[in-house]
């Protein structure tokens, strides 16, 4: 057993690391034998917390590069927990190592270890043993996962602005209504000035859409919130859930993304030599989308009962119009993987072109719905100052 230790050398340096011992007992006479006094010590294991993204991409190359290599897996694994620091990480790879000398295959001891993996990485792992071209898929995993990370540093960055616009849209609405409606509106009626009824029209519009949105915006979190809880406990409301989200227009992106996972899946099958009618399922879980796993599942049946695979893609939802005449291509060409890898390839840049596309108007259209709030409130406050004005004129 491996246990994580803090402590203190002999001449009062900290200490921290781990130790393998047969018991706690054990551990702190072993490190008592290296001048090592434990402060405290905890078997790795209870230490493990999920792994990060780029944490994750960096042990699929560094597996995939051992694998490549001729190391058996269980032996790659020790090897990079022992090079690994003595954190959370470490322990995790200890999990997953101790998984996988039991004889789990990688992807089921990742999933118990609590490595942090989704659907979609859970999926190609398991097709990848599944058809013995794990190394490969390891690679393809981590360029996926750094793609990822990428485009997830882009959307921060991208956000940031429409960010600071909708917080201080919300900064400036609640002065002008909280403050300088209520102090205008006083100092009018104590100069027994009528307020015009286009000024109170706007204030009262402005301070409706306020109350309206906030209640209406913590309304949707809420019904958010419930539905995918109960889409975690029920199967038939995740796959409606899914297929109402994929009907939305926002959701072209993770359409897109979707169809690219898919791909990238069965492609990778189909070069290891796995039979299509096997491959499907796991590319159709590997999406993460419960509906078009269902679709897929349904066009396996057709496929199995003698039609053509591009004729039964092409009614699965979101993936067929994207994939189905690839699909016959290759068939018909012998290339299959090969056309799938760039349909995957394809799909992937447009995925990007279009998560950019709609970040880059989130902005402007932010910018604009706070600039049209804030004039109606200015225009709500100066139109009696106006009318006071032009009195005083005349």
């Amino acid at each position: 057993m491996t246990f994580q230790y803090k402590g203190y050398a002999k001449d009062g340096a900290p200490r921290r690391g781990l130790v393998e011992a047969t018991d706690e007992t054990d551990a702190s006479r072993r490190l008592l034998a290296e001048g090592v006094y434990a402060r405290s010590l905890a078997p790795l294991a209870a230490a493990a917390r999920p792994l990060p993204a780029a944490r994750r991409s960096a042990l699929y190359r560094e597996l995939g590069a051992l694998l490549g290599a001729g190391l058996p897996l269980d032996r790659a694994l020790a090897l990079l927990r022992e090079q690994s620091s003595a954190d959370g990480g470490a322990a995790a790879l200890e999990r997953i190592a101790d998984a996988v000398r039991e004889g789990r295959g990688l992807a089921a001891a990742m999933g118990e270890a609590g490595a942090g993996t989704g659907a979609f990485e859970r999926a190609a792992l398991a097709s990848a043993e599944a058809s013995a071209t794990l190394p490969a898929m390891l690679g393809r995993l981590a360029a996926h996962l750094e793609a990822a990370e990428a485009v997830r540093a882009s959307v921060r960055s991208a956000l940031a602005y429409p960010v600071f616009v909708l917080c201080l849209g919300a900064v400036i609405a609640a002065v002008m209504l909280g403050v300088v409606a209520p102090m205008t509106a006083r100092s009018l009626a104590e100069a027994g000035i009528e307020q015009p009824a286009s000024s109170r029209l706007l204030v009262g519009g402005a301070r409706a859409a306020v109350f309206v949105l906030a209640p209406l915006a913590l309304g949707l979190a809420a019904a958010w919130a419930v539905a995918r809880a109960r889409a975690r406990r029920d199967r038939a409301a995740a796959v409606s859930l899914d297929r109402l989200l994929l009907r939305l227009p926002l959701f072209r992106a993770g359409r897109i993304l979707a169809a690219q996972r898919f791909a990238s899946i069965l492609g990778t099958l189909a070069e290891g030599g796995m039979p299509l009618p096997d491959a499907l399922p796991l590319a159709g879980a590997g999406t993460g989308r419960p509906s078009i796993e269902d679709g897929v599942a349904a066009a396996t049946a057709r496929i199995r009962a003698g039609e053509s695979p591009a004729a039964a893609l092409a009614d699965v939802p979101h993936v067929g119009a994207e994939l189905a005449q690839w699909v016959r291509v290759g068939e018909a060409g012998g290339c299959l993987p090969e056309m799938l890898s760039v349909a995957a390839d394809r799909l992937r840049a447009r995925w990007e072109r279009t998560l950019s596309t709609r970040l880059a108007l989130l902005g402007p259209v932010l910018l604009a719905l706070v600039g049209f709030f804030v004039l109606a409130l200015a225009l709500g406050l100066l139109l009696p100052m106006l009318s006071v004005a032009g009195a005083g004129a005349v």
